[in-house]
C-alpha cells in the first residue's frame, strides 16, 4: 500500500496564503503593467496622430501652392519634435514634395521606399487614418502615421448657407520612434516585478507568524485529547489566548473534568457488572462460535453453488488463454503495421483477427469478473454529468437514436460500477435493434431517497421464459457471449442495495428499471 504523504495544519495553511498572495501579486502585476504599457503606447500613437494632423493642417496651402520652401520648413519644424524621426509630404498623386528625416541610412532606405499610391489615398479617404509599426534594422519599432492633406471647397446654396467639400490634395507621413517607450516600459516592468516580489516575500513571512499563532492553540488543544485519551483524565489545557480558542479550551476542560466524574462512577457500577459480565461473555463466547460455524457453513454452501464451476473455469480459461490471445494480438497488430496485403480480403481478415482476440478477452474478463466479490468504491456524483459521460462510450449506429430525460440530483454510488451497468444495458439495446434502426430513451428521476434510472428501447423484445433466466448466469440469447453481462449487472445493484427489474413486450421493446438509494 502506498503510504500517504502527511501534511500537518502549518504546512497547510502557509501553502494556501502563500499562493493566495503569489497568485494575486502576479495577477496585479499583470494588470498593472499591460495597463501601463497601453497608457504609454496609446500617448505615444496619440501625440503622433496630433503631430501628423497638425503638419497635415499647416501644409495645405504649401501643397495648394507648391511652394517647396514652406513645405521644407514645416517638415523641418517637426523633425525638432521628440522621437520624431522623420517626416514625408506628398502631393495627391505620390509625388514627394518634402522630406526631412534623422541622418541613418536605414531610415533614409525606409522613408525613399515608402510610397502614396491610389489604395493609399483610396484608404485615406475612408478611414483618415493609416497606423503600422515598422520593424526597422538597427533602430527598432518604429510607429508609421500617415494622414491626409485635405482642402475645404465651400459653395453658396439657394437658402445663403454654405457647404464644404472634403478634398484630399496630399498626404503626410509622419515616424515615431518607439525605443524611449519601450525602455520605458521595459524600466517599469522590472520596478513593477521587484516590487512584486519584495510583497510576496513579506507576505510569506507574515503567513509563518500568522500561522503559529493560529495553530498553537489547535496543538494545545491535540495534545490534550491525546493525553485526556491514553487515561490523563486530570489533564487540562492551559488558557493562554484571550480569545475564541480561550472558550474553546475552557470548553475542552469542562469536557474533561465531566468525563472523569463519569468515569469514575461507571468504575464504580463495572466492578459490580464484573463477575455478571464473565459468565455473559463466556456464554456469548459460545453462541459466537457456534453462529461464526453456521454463518461460515452458510457462505460456503452459496459460494460453491455459484462459484464452484465458473471460479475452476474463470481461473483455468484466464490462466491458458490470456498469453496466447496476447502473442495473437501482437501478431495481429505487427501484421496490420507491416501493410503488405495481397487484397482487402486479407486486410479485413487480419482487421478480424484482431477485434476477435478483444472479444475473446472480454469473455475471459467477464468470468473474472463474475467470480470475484464486488468491492464498492462510493462516492457522491451528479447523475446528469455522469450519465451524459458514459453514452459516448457506447458506439451506435447512425439510424439509432439515443434520447434522454434527465433529472439533476447527486446520488452516491460506485460510478466505475454502475458505468459497467449502463453500457451493458445501452449495449444489450443497441444489439437487439431491427436493422432499420430505433430510439434508445434514458430517464432518471429522484423519488423519495431513491435514485431511479430507465433505459427503455423499442426493439425486438423478449419472451416470458427469455425474462425467466434474464439474470442466470450462462444464460444468453445471443449468438455471441457466454451470458455473464446481465447476472454482473445485478451483482452489482445487487452490492448497492439496489433493485432491478425488466419489463417486456415482444415486437414492441424493453425497460430496465435500475433503483439505487440516494445515500
Amino acid at each position: 500500500m502506498r503510504k500517504r504523504i502527511y501534511f500537518g495544519l502549518s504546512v497547510k495553511f502557509i501553502l494556501i496564503i502563500s499562493s493566495i498572495i503569489i497568485f494575486t501579486s502576479i495577477a496585479l502585476t499583470w494588470f498593472f503593467v499591460t495597463a501601463q504599457s497601453l497608457l504609454l503606447i496609446n500617448f505615444t500613437e496619440n501625440r503622433a496622430i496630433i503631430l501628423a494632423n497638425s503638419l497635415a493642417t499647416s501644409s495645405e496651402y504649401g501643397v495648394s501652392t507648391s511652394s517647396k520652401e514652406f513645405l521644407a520648413h514645416l517638415t523641418k519644424n517637426n523633425l525638432k519634435e521628440e522621437d520624431v524621426i522623420y517626416s514625408v509630404i506628398y502631393d495627391v498623386n505620390g509625388v514627394l514634395l518634402s522630406r526631412e528625416c534623422i541622418t541613418n541610412e536605414d531610415i533614409v532606405h525606409f522613408v525613399s521606399a515608402a510610397s502614396i499610391d491610389n489604395n493609399t489615398i483610396a484608404e485615406l479617404e475612408k478611414n483618415r487614418l493609416i497606423k503600422e509599426v515598422n520593424v526597422l534594422p538597427n533602430i527598432g519599432e518604429v510607429l508609421d502615421i500617415v494622414v491626409p492633406i485635405i482642402s475645404y471647397d465651400y459653395n453658396p446654396t439657394i437658402q445663403l448657407k454654405t457647404t464644404k467639400k472634403e478634398i484630399i490634395i496630399g498626404a503626410v507621413r509622419v515616424g515615431i520612434t518607439l525605443e524611449r517607450i519601450n525602455y520605458q516600459i521595459e524600466k517599469m516592468t522590472k520596478s513593477i516585478i521587484i516590487i512584486t516580489l519584495v510583497v510576496v516575500f513579506a507576505g510569506i513571512i507574515m503567513s509563518f507568524f500568522l500561522v503559529k499563532i493560529i495553530v498553537k492553540p489547535i496543538k494545545e488543544l491535540m495534545l490534550g485529547t491525546k493525553k485526556i485519551a491514553a487515561g490523563n483524565l486530570g489533564y487540562r489545557v492551559p488558557l493562554n489566548s484571550n480569545d475564541e480558542f480561550r472558550e474553546l479550551a475552557s470548553s475542552f476542560n469542562f469536557m474533561a473534568s465531566d468525563m472523569e466524574i463519569h468515569i469514575r462512577e461507571l468504575n464504580k457500577e463495572k466492578k459490580e457488572l464484573l463477575n455478571l459480565k464473565v459468565a455473559f461473555e463466556q456464554r456469548s463466547q459460545e453462541l459466537e462460535e457456534t453462529l461464526d460455524k453456521v454463518q461460515n457453513i452458510q457462505q460456503d454452501l452459496i459460494k460453491s453453488e455459484k462459484f464452484a464451476t465458473i471460479g475452476r473455469l474463470a481461473s483455468s480459461v484466464a490462466h491458458e488463454l490470456r498469453n496466447p490471445l496476447a502473442a495473437i494480438k501482437n501478431i495481429s497488430y505487427f501484421l496490420s503495421k507491416m501493410g503488405a496485403y495481397s487484397d482487402n480480403k486479407s486486410k479485413q481478415m487480419v482487421n478480424m483477427l484482431s477485434s476477435e482476440v478483444l472479444r475473446a478477452n472480454k469473455i475471459i474478463t467477464d468470468l473474472l469478473d463474475y467470480s470475484r466479490t464486488k468491492k464498492l468504491n462510493k462516492l457522491s456524483v451528479d447523475i446528469v454529468s455522469f450519465v451524459n459521460k458514459v453514452i459516448p462510450a457506447v458506439p451506435v449506429p447512425s439510424n439509432i437514436l439515443i434520447t434522454t430525460n434527465l433529472e439533476k440530483f447527486d446520488v452516491v454510488m460506485d460510478p466505475d460500477k454502475i458505468t459497467q451497468v449502463l453500457i451493458n444495458l445501452i449495449t444489450n439495446a443497441r444489439d437487439a435493434m431491427p436493422p432499420e434502426g430505433g430510439e434508445i430513451n434514458i430517464t432518471t428521476k429522484k423519488i423519495g431517497n431513491t435514485c431511479q434510472i430507465l433505459i427503455k428501447d423499442n426493439a425486438c423484445g423478449m419472451s416470458e421464459e427469455t425474462l425467466s433466466h434474464l439474470f442466470e448466469p450462462l444464460f444468453t440469447t445471443k449468438l455471441k457471449g457466454i451470458g455473464l453481462g446481465l447476472p454482473i449487472v445485478k451483482e452489482i445493484i445487487d452490492a448497492h442495495q439496489g433493485k432491478i427489474t425488466v419489463t417486456s413486450t415482444k415486437n414492441v421493446g424493453t425497460t430496465f428499471k435500475i433503483e439505487i438509494p440516494l445515500q
